[in-house]
């Protein structure tokens, strides 16, 4: 029994045998077999056929260079891409912030004709004019990870997306509370053009205002960066800004903070670092007592949506146009194997 074909499932296959048999008899696909007539050779001539993949897709990937969960992401489109039959994968990556460069990459993807395109955008203030090249294209567009901030697209887009504002909220959440409701709290942002930097920051205040006894005490930019999470702790430190805890957009900048918590000679436990994504690194600084929370980013789960959302796009098949992925809260009680990848 053929049970996929690119996508095809067994009940679609059987159900093109029957459709062709229907053509070659002139009626309803008859029960038995003539032996010696026409009709075996009519069922092996179609059989034939569909052993053949409907589909074969070449798919153009736009990505921000890799690193932290982007890497996680890239890795998992790739080897889901790998197990799949007739269906192929190709990289392009631009710096963060460089747009512009984004949309070049996406002008040479249509100018080789893949067939769709899966986009995690390097600066979303440039996913209108990728949104207009791939529909003036008519090729499928599935954002990935981080969309545009419009709610929707006529066309073939999709969207395979995590609620980044439940992060910020689960995060905070779990923060104030081991906070008893009381203490100064601190914000390490990602880059402003960044919808999950934005979405995560609104999700936190919008939990540390329902405190009347949390205030926040201090912001700053970090670009997803350690080093730069890093430095910006640092010069809160010795400013005499020592806030109670320290929410991040991430769990890279989150790392960065208690990297300059440590250097500054406080005690791991004086101040709870958050951080979002539960990447291995984030994981391992849970175990070590560095960390006190993170929220789980599912990154194999999205990368493998985001293909077959492609994929059905490509055969004109129905997907949902927000694909969404939960969050998961973790904390250092909670076994971090449950969240491997």
């Amino acid at each position: 029994m053929i049970e996929t074909l690119c996508g095809w499932s067994a009940s679609r296959t059987r159900g093109a045998v029957q459709a062709v048999l229907r053509l070659a008899l002139g009626g309803p696909a008859r029960r038995s077999a003539r032996v010696g007539g026409w009709w075996p050779a009519a069922f092996m001539f179609a059989l034939a056929n569909l052993s053949t993949p409907a589909v074969s897709a070449e798919i153009g990937v736009a990505m921000v260079e890799p690193s932290g969960f982007t890497a996680l992401l890239r890795d998992g489109i790739q080897s889901y891409a790998k197990s799949l039959p007739d269906c192929s994968v190709r990289f392009a990556y631009a710096p963060q912030g460089e747009g512009e460069k984004q949309v070049e990459q996406i002008r040479q993807f249509i100018a080789a004709k893949v067939d769709a395109l899966v986009v995690l955008p390097a600066d979303t203030t440039t996913n209108a004019t990728i949104t207009r090249l791939a529909q003036d294209a008519d090729i499928p567009l599935v954002y990935a990870n981080n969309g545009p901030r419009e709610d929707w697209f006529a066309g073939r887009v999709a969207f395979v997306l995590s609620n980044d504002l439940v992060a910020g909220r689960l995060q905070m959440r779990k923060l104030a509370q081991m906070l008893d409701g009381k203490g100064r709290v601190a914000i390490i942002q990602g880059p402003p053009s960044h919808t999950a930097s934005a979405l995560r920051t609104q999700g936190a205040k919008e939990v540390a205002a329902a405190f009347p006894g949390i205030s926040i005490v201090a912001e700053g930019v970090a670009d997803w960066e350690r080093k730069k999470a890093a430095a910006l702790v640092a010069g809160w430190l010795a400013h005499g800004t020592a806030p109670d805890a320290i929410v991040a957009n991430n769990d890279e900048m989150a790392i960065g903070a208690a990297d300059a918590v440590d250097a500054a000679g406080i005690p791991t436990d004086r101040i709870l670092i958050g951080g979002v994504d539960a990447t291995p690194d984030g994981l391992r600084a849970m175990q070590h007592k560095r960390m006190a929370v993170t929220v789980y980013q599912n990154a194999g789960l999205q990368a493998r949506r985001a293909i077959d959302d492609a994929l059905k796009l490509v055969r004109h098949e129905p997907v949902q146009q927000y694909d969404w992925v939960p969050f998961e809260l973790v904390t250092d009680r909670m076994s971090t194997t449950h969240f491997s990848r």
